[in-house]
């Protein structure tokens, strides 16, 4: 089993995947625009909202990172969908880090 056939549909087909479409349309797009209401909610010191938009932006990481793992095996470059798994990883991984650091100055003020 390889990794295009281990997140294949239960029944063997997969339907053809459009990683630009997951990455850039579902992907980047609506997590800057998440990301810049955050910045807006944060500069206006408007905190409940800007915990919303951190809820909200933690819970779209943890689906848009399946996402695009899922979307990558259909690349028609296969180096394309390794990098844009890998840098799904690394935008989550950034997403985690700067909402906890940023959630830990909230609480400490």
């Amino acid at each position: 089993m390889n990794a295009a056939t281990s997140m294949s549909a239960p029944d063997g087909k997969s339907p053809p995947s459009h990683l630009w479409r997951v990455f850039w349309l579902q992907g980047v797009i609506p997590s800057n625009l998440l990301w810049a209401a955050a910045l807006w909610a944060l500069a206006q010191g408007r905190t409940e909202l800007l915990l919303g938009l951190f809820a909200a932006l933690l819970l779209y990481t943890g689906w848009i990172i399946p996402a695009v793992w899922r979307a990558a095996p259909g690349a028609r470059n296969p180096n394309y969908g390794v990098a844009a798994r890998g840098l799904t990883v690394a935008w989550g991984l950034n997403t985690v880090l700067v909402v906890f650091f940023l959630t830990l100055q909230l609480v400490a003020q």
